[in-house]
This record gives C-alpha cells, structure tokens and sequence, in this order.
C-alpha cells in the first residue's frame, strides 16, 4: 500500500471508530445512565465523538479524493474533493453522513427527546458504512442482501463496542452498586450484539469470502479470521466481566473490584479498536470471492460420504453422539455440583464420537478450491483436445482409456478418463493431478506433471476437453449424455449483424443445429435456434443466427463422440439454465423433423430445468 493508501484507512479507522462512540454512547445514556452526573459526562462524550468523526471524516473524504482523482499535492486533492464529493455514489452518501454529524454535534441532549433523535442520527449515520464500500458497489440483490446484514453488523458492534467506554465511566464515577447494576444493565445489550454479529457474520462469509475456501484461502479471508479471533477474546472478556468480576464488584465497597473490572474494560475497548481496523482493511481488499483460494490444509470437508448407504448411518450416530456429547459439557459447565463429572464424561463422549466423522475428511490440495476461469467455451475444448493428442496420449491413448501401448509398461496403469471416477473430483483437483502428477507408492512417478512446460490456461483447456470427451464417450455408446454439461460458450451472429454470446440467451431454451448453408430449417418458436456451420464466414440463415466461431462445431462433434465430419445433422437441446439436455440425429428415435415431437420435447425441457446446487456444480431437475 501506498503512503497515501495508509493514510486514508487510518483516518477512515479513526472516522468510524468515533462513529460507533457516539452511537454506541448515545444508546448507553438512553438506556443505562440514570444519574445525572454521569449523563452529563456521557452528554460532554457523545458531543465530542460527533466532533471527532466529523473532522476525521473531512480529512479521509480529502485523502480518498486525492486516491481516487491521482492528485500529487495537497492543493490538487481540495480540488477534487467537491468532485468526488458530489459527483460520486460514495461522495454523496458521505455529505449526507458528514450533514448528520454536523447535526447531532449541535444537539443539547439535556431533554430526553432530542437525545432520543440525536440517537436515531448517529445510527443512521453509523449504517451508511455499507454504502461506502463492497456492498455498495455490488448492487442488484446480493447488494441489497450485503447491505442489510452489514447495517445490522455495524449497528450491533456500535451498541456493544460503543458502549465500552460510557460503561468505563460509569464503572469509574458510581458507587460499587450502581457500577454492578450499570454492568448488569449493559449486559442484554452485549449478548443481542453478540447474536447479531455472528448471524450477520455468516452472510458475510457467504457474499463476500466464499465460503470456507475464501475465508482459509484469500487474503481477505485472513485478515477475516484475525478479527474473528480478537472477537472470541472481546467474547472471553465479556464473560469473565459478566460472570465473575461484577458479582465482586457488587460485594467490595473498598474499590479494588472496580479497579479490575475497569482494566478489564479498558482491554475490551483496545480489542475493538483492533476489530474496527481489521474491519477497515477487509474494506481495502479485494473480497475473497474475487479470489482463487489457495487451501492451506491438507484435507477438506465433504458431504460425498452421505450419499454412501454403508456410511450414511454411522455418521448419523456419530452426530447424534457428538451432539450428546455437546450438551453433557455445556451441562456441566452450568451445573455447578457436578461439573467435573459431567465436562469428563462429555470429553470422552466427544472423543470416541469425534473419529467417525472421518469420512467428512477428504484429501486436499492447495487448488481444491480452484474453479475454470474459461467458462467451458468452445475454443477452449478444441485448444484442449490438441494438447491431449501432444501431451496425454501416449500414455492414456488417443480415446483417453489408458490403453496406449506405453501403457503396459508404466508401473501403474494409466487412468480411463471416459470412465465415471472422472466426474468424482472438482476442478481444483483435476487441475492439481495435471500440473503435479502422481507419484508411486515407492516415491518414483506414475505421471508425471505439466506445470513447467504448460500454462495455467493451457491446463484449464485440457481439463475442458476431458469433460467434454467423457460425455461424449458416454453419448456414442449409450445415447445421453452421463453427466449433465453446460452449452460450450461460443458467439453467434444474428439478423440485423447483432453478435451474441450464449450468456445473452439464457432464459429460452436453446436449439442447436449443425446443418449447411443449403439445408435451411425453420427455427421452432418454443427455442431460440443457432445454426452451427464449420467454415469461418458465418452467414446469417433467416431468423435464426449462426456461430461466429468455427471452433464452435469441433467442440459440438467432441461432445456428442462424433467425427467433425459426422456432425452433419444432429440437432441438440439445451434448457433455459444452458445445460445440454437431449440429442438427435437423423434416423434416431422420435423424429425431431415432425414439429409436434419436437414441441413436445422442448415443452418438457422447459417445465424441468437443471439447476446448479452448490459450488461443486452438481445439479439436480426441477
């Protein structure tokens, strides 16, 4: 990061840590602080607060001015800063927040109803946040769904955080009774903020990490568990402030408890200023989800054993116990009479149930989590199906099932990549064995790896191939395709010289036909139709449009297991989501040329799609 860069994230630390006092001091006031010294201290604090991120507020509005506009002096940033105030989605909101300061700095909180608005005016100025960064940057739904959880994530920090240092004072300035009533008081605040955050919390992973892969994997994710891990010490602190040392304040008159519950306060409130930076330096990086996750551990969690009937029931038992295990602990740790007894016997529950979870545990690698950045287009099948001939053929044969004449004397067979086992491992893993290879069991190499001698892209197109020549395998002998595929992506031109691509279709089932310029075919009115053609010069047939691409019909040909010189004919049907769902070629079963059959196949494609489930990309019909 630049001198600059560092410089607008600590202001933008200091504008938002202040923006949370003042809410977060605001609420206690009107919540907790009955007397009227007190309020007044608070009053005096929350004024200041206000003040505080007003003017840190202006200095990063300047900074992140002169980031943005690229100015090399102070006398270029003031003049960007009205642009980028006024003229900008996060210059606007900003002028909108820094007004609600201005506003709630002025405020005489004496009478009760103003300090009921000037609360109403922090927390809406303390929500914008979102606004300002990722979420409001995303837009459509996930946006919205962001910014709502994040408003509730700030809302909740500035209610809990906020009010360390009102309940610091008070813990200070009052009688030891009223200092362990004020505790008390703040502590339905505290565990309502804590709920808040972990809920909010996940939709954040989600959105913005990727789940666990983005949150172990990406930089974002890091900095992510860092301030997961300071919440769980805010957490801690919390409890030992609530359990044990308010009680002792309630019962020592002399001072000494409210020494140590203030020092303990006083830790709290350094954490969460670390939680609002790790919070502002989230805000600078780029999300997780824009990441590849490179996965750290070397095993991953996975729910393919369930689908296993031999196993599924153990692991049931195994959850159930462990689940028996859970609560004879948290019994325990409750029910002070037996506690020991009962956190053992939990301990040893959990210890024997904990091991035949195992099966969640599979093998991982570094790109388990990697997915293909060449949304499985055409060139890049065809582009893929040369470097198997070059690199993979002489070992697992040129129909890729492992019987190349090399073959017989490696020490392990080579895989049959058209068998199923194939479709057993994501991207990420796949990519893995390509790059790295397979070694033997006595350390030598069954096969060896491509990472010095081909591309990151060149290894995403191999592994487009082998997915598209598996299929394939499958549809020459069997007539369907064994797994569902998505449509190559390749671009067509349309009437009126229009060029799409397959994204632009999605939402009508589409109709694919791979005939010449001289057999014309009406398009259906239930799809929308692309001719495929094999020569370069793509020519506009009636309604329909044409590939742009002549790679477009190799690809087809890989996919349905023909010949490029076979694919004369075949029409095939792929549903409103692009995955290929049926095939036809001439002298095949239910004549595609009679309408009526047609219409009838197209109309039960529509009725159930296939939709994708997780990130695995598995899929199931509608």
């Amino acid at each position: 990061m630049t001198a600059t860069a560092i410089m607008a994230t600590a202001l933008r630390d200091v504008h938002v840590t202040a923006l949370v006092s003042l809410f977060g001091t605001l609420l206690f006031t009107a919540v907790l602080a009955n007397d009227v010294r007190l309020r007044r201290v608070l009053q005096r604090v929350a004024r200041i607060s206000a003040v505080c991120a007003l003017l840190a507020g202006l200095a990063w509005m300047v900074v992140e001015s002169s980031v943005i506009a690229g100015a090399d002096s102070v006398a270029a940033a003031l003049r960007a800063a009205p642009v980028v105030a006024f003229q900008t989605h996060y210059g606007r909101w900003f002028v909108v927040r820094c007004a609600l300061l201005a506003v709630v700095a002025l405020l005489p909180f004496g009478q009760r109803a103003v300090l009921v608005i000037g609360l109403a005016l922090a927390g809406v100025a303390l929500a914008m946040q979102p606004l300002l960064g990722h979420a409001g940057a995303i837009g459509g739904g996930v946006g919205a769904e962001l910014i709502a959880s994040e408003t509730l994530h700030l809302l909740a920090a500035g209610a809990w955080l906020g009010g360390l240092l009102p309940l610091f004072i008070a813990v200070r300035m009052l009688p030891h009774e009223g200092a362990a009533n004020a505790c008390r008081g703040f502590t339905p605040i505290g565990f309502a903020a804590v709920l808040l955050l972990a809920g909010t919390a996940v939709v954040q992973v989600v959105e913005l990490m990727g789940g666990l892969p983005g949150l172990f994997g990406t930089s974002y994710g890091h900095v992510a568990l860092v301030k997961l891990a300071v919440f769980v010490a805010l957490l801690s602190l919390a409890v030992l402030n609530r359990l044990v040392l308010t009680e002792r304040v309630a019962s020592d008159p002399s001072g000494a408890a409210r020494w140590h519950m203030g020092l303990s306060i006083l830790c709290e409130m350094v954490l969460g200023v670390a939680v609002i930076i790790a919070a502002g330096l989230l805000a600078s990086l780029m999300p997780g989800t824009h990441e590849e996750p490179v996965w750290p551990l070397p095993w991953r969690p996975s729910m393919a054993a369930f689908e296993d009937p031999s196993l599924r029931r153990g692991l049931m038992l195994a959850f159930v116990t462990a689940g028996v295990g859970i609560v004879v602990v948290a019994v325990g740790m409750i029910w002070r009479r037996y506690r020991r007894e009962a956190f053992f016997s939990g301990l040893v529950i959990l210890a024997l149930a904990l091991p035949q979870l195992n099966p969640l545990f599979i093998e991982a690698y570094p790109t388990s989590f990697f997915t293909s950045p060449t949304e499985f287009s055409a060139s890049a099948i065809v582009h893929g199906a040369k470097l198997f001939v070059a690199n993979c053929a002489v070992c697992h044969g040129l129909d890729a099932r492992g019987d190349s004449l090399a073959a017989k004397s490696l020490p392990i067979p080579p895989a049959d990549l058209t068998a199923e086992h194939l479709w057993m491992h994501n991207d990420g893993e796949l990519y893995w064995y390509v790059a790295h290879g397979f070694p033997t069991p006595g350390g030598g190499v069954a096969m060896p790896g491509f990472d010095s001698t081909l591309s990151s892209e060149a290894i995403w197109d191999l592994i487009d191939y082998l997915h598209a020549h598996n299929v394939g395998q499958s549809m020459r002998l069997t007539g369907k395709w064994s797994h569902p595929l998505p449509v190559p992506q390749f671009d067509a031109v349309c009437p009126g010289g229009r060029t799409l691509d397959l994204d632009d279709l999605r939402g009508r089932v589409l109709r694919i036909v791979a005939a010449s310029d001289e057999e014309p075919t009406e398009p259906n009115m239930d799809a929308t139709t692309i001719f495929l053609e094999p020569h370069h010069a793509a020519k506009v047939n009636g309604a329909a449009c044409v590939n742009a691409e002549p790679e477009a019909w190799v690809a087809f040909a890989i996919i349905l297991g023909r010949k490029p010189e076979d694919l004369l004919g075949w029409t095939m049907l792929a549903d409103q989501n692009a995955w290929l769902r049926a095939a036809w070629h001439p002298g095949g079963a239910d004549d595609w040329n009679d309408p009526r059959v047609l219409t009838a196949v197209i109309r039960d494609i529509m009725t159930h799609p296939l939709v994708i489930v997780g990130a695995s990309g598995h899929v199931h019909q509608r």
